[in-house]
């Protein structure tokens, strides 16, 4: 197989694992990890991750990895086989694709790429996602609608920004959406256009816009992040949207575009009206024929009904939704 090799080492981890699973004909399974905690803001103690992996036909890599988390002050212990042993920097809040989301004492976020020595590709994707990211940070600059950027570590490719503490968009609707009034609600859509604008303007192509991927501070003004995936000045992504954020012709090996961004958006504006995703209750698979038919949900009744369907059909840039914003709700 050794054909496989050379395939896939044009892609990044996520691709690179799906194309290994199809063309071997190995199904992916579920394992039990005593990691971060289930991708949520739960504690560390106790818990446990699932996380998903390829069956490994290699010798001497483990079927199942587990993770050890190892708290500042304790001593470090010998690891065991599959084990790997993580030295906390902080108090845990997420674990994502690539990196581990630490709150440091100071107050500050430290993102660590998540280490695999079993499989170096891997921990190497990881550590080139952060490089990627912080390139994008200091191109962008200080700006109300990205998080700000404190410092990066080349050496060991941690990249640290500011803590917003009302966490991520998905699931503060999810907790708080009788409390959120219509004016709040223009004000995150806005805001996420203009944060979208910003990486436009610099050549930055998102590639996953989603409501896990804007935060919320404790003035509650909302704030793109995460772009660790994206493509920068027409690099290859390593990430993409989910179905019901991801045009219906999107093709993962074409060039990444703006107007990819441009769908999403819409389907993250009805989430900030609706407090729910486009066709929350469908299938993925009829979410996808449906939109490969320009079936896109009823708008007509909702608040920013007229923009959505702009961005599904890709009518508009970043910028022109911005200016949406500003003219109808100042």
């Amino acid at each position: 197989m050794w054909f496989l090799s050379i395939i896939c080492s044009y892609f990044s981890l996520p691709i690179r694992s799906s194309i290994l699973a199809i063309l071997q004909f190995r199904p992916f399974h579920w394992v039990s990890s005593r990691f971060l905690g289930r991708y949520t803001n739960k504690s560390l103690e106790g818990d446990t991750e699932c996380a998903l992996i390829p069956k490994s036909a290699s010798p001497g890599i483990p079927s199942v990895i587990t993770y050890r988390y190892v708290h500042p002050g304790e001593e470090t212990p010998n690891p065991s086989y599959g084990e790997v042993i993580y030295k906390a920097k902080g108090k845990f809040l997420v674990r994502g694709g690539t990196a581990i989301l630490e709150l440091l004492p100071s107050g500050e976020v430290i993102k660590t790429p998540t280490p695999n020595p079993f499989i170096p590709y891997e921990e190497e994707d990881h550590r080139m996602n952060m490089r990627l990211e912080a390139q994008v940070y200091q191109e962008l600059g200080e700006h109300v609608s990205i998080p700000r950027f404190i410092k990066w570590d080349p050496l060991t490719c941690c990249l640290t920004i500011e803590y917003l503490e009302h966490g991520n968009l998905r699931e503060y609707v999810r907790s708080h959406y009788k409390a959120l009034t219509p004016s709040l609600r223009h004000q995150w859509a806005g805001q996420a256009a203009a944060g979208l604008r910003i990486l436009h303007d610099a050549h930055v192509v998102h590639c996953d816009i989603s409501p896990r991927n804007f935060l919320l501070g404790h003035d509650l003004n909302l704030k793109i992040s995460d772009f660790a995936g994206s493509s920068f000045h027409g690099s290859l992504p390593s990430a993409f949207a989910n179905t019901r954020y991801r045009h219906p012709k999107y093709k993962w090996d074409d060039p990444p575009h703006f107007k990819d961004d441009i769908f999403g958006l819409g389907s993250l504006i009805y989430f900030i009206m609706t407090n729910k995703y486009p066709y929350e209750e469908v299938p993925s698979d009829d979410v996808e024929s449906r939109y490969g038919s320009s079936q896109f949900p009823d708008v007509s009744s909702i608040s920013c009904g007229s923009i959505i369907q702009q961005c599904w059909h890709q009518e508009v840039t970043a910028a022109q939704v911005c200016d949406y914003f500003e003219y109808t709700f100042p």
